[in-house]
């Protein structure tokens, strides 16, 4: 079964996290950036993701139409 998976990009000493990733496939991953790795949130659940944040469900149609969509970390 294919489902939405969500990936965040961390570093190797666990610094991040930095984009995150909405994939049905890992290999439609693209590159991380220099330093991090991406890393799968296991525990993501795209319905409880949904309610807590409706604006979410643009990324997980373009995720589901384009293989892959990406967030980019908010400027702090």
């Amino acid at each position: 079964m294919t489902r939405l998976q969500k990936f965040v990009e961390k570093g190797e000493y666990g610094e991040g996290p930095g984009r995150t990733a909405y994939v049905l496939d890992s290999s439609s991953l693209p590159q991380a950036a220099d330093g991090m790795k991406w890393q799968e949130v296991v525990s993501f659940s795209a319905a409880d993701e949904i309610f807590s944040d409706p604006g979410l469900k643009a990324v997980f149609k373009a995720a589901i139409d384009k293989g892959c969509e990406i967030v980019a970390k908010p400027a702090s």
